[in-house]
């Protein structure tokens, strides 16, 4: 399954105003193209690359809106490697009961690290594989209930289940790896 079929499965079933947090950049492009953020303060995302801070950022916005009045459906789009920054967040969703769907595609990899390898001209940066990680177990070990999807047909199912639960839960997903250039390559070197 590619990310973009992954994420056009879940996006035919978002509520309409849900939000959105992502931080799955080696495959952001396909999310925003099938879902488009059509409200105000619907699309929340990190302006620099820094990995690892929207986990938290996305629990601290629901706790936040529960307080302040309704909260909305809060889906957060976070990468496999990039979990692994702020895993802790699950945690604290857990304990704080906020209503986050964290899903996670897996292409084992740190997808964007290879692409700025590939722009930067450094070949074979090591330790940017990462087989076997397993963001079900890790979530489960926090108390949230945790799915995992092998295709596009399974994904929607577990995202409409995690969608009537009265707290966090976590779908991981196989994606195919797939690395795309960071710019235009428009000249070569001299």
């Amino acid at each position: 399954m590619t990310a973009l079929d992954a994420w056009a499965a879940i996006a035919q079933l978002r509520p309409k105003n849900a939000l959105l947090v992502q931080e799955s950049p080696s495959n952001r492009e396909d999310l925003v193209q099938v879902w488009p953020a059509e409200q105000p303060e619907s699309y929340f995302t990190f302006a620099s690359g820094g990995l690892g801070w929207n986990a938290p950022a996305a629990v601290v916005l629901l706790w936040r809106r529960s307080i302040i009045g309704p909260s909305r459906p809060t889906v957060l789009a976070i990468g496999d490697g990039s979990l692994h920054y702020s895993v802790q967040s699950i945690y604290t969703a857990v304990k704080h009961k906020v209503k986050l769907i964290y899903l996670v595609p897996l292409n084992e990899e740190y997808a964007i690290l290879k692409q700025f390898a590939i722009l930067e001209e450094t070949p074979n940066v090591p330790a940017l594989d990462l087989p076997g990680l397993n963001a079900q177990a890790i979530a489960k070990s926090y108390g949230c209930p945790a799915f995992r999807a092998e295709n596009a047909a399974e994904l929607q199912k577990r995202f409409e289940e995690a969608l009537k639960l009265d707290g966090p839960a976590l779908i991981e997903f196989p994606i195919d790896r797939q690395l795309r250039p960071l710019v235009a390559q428009t000249a070569t070197k001299a």
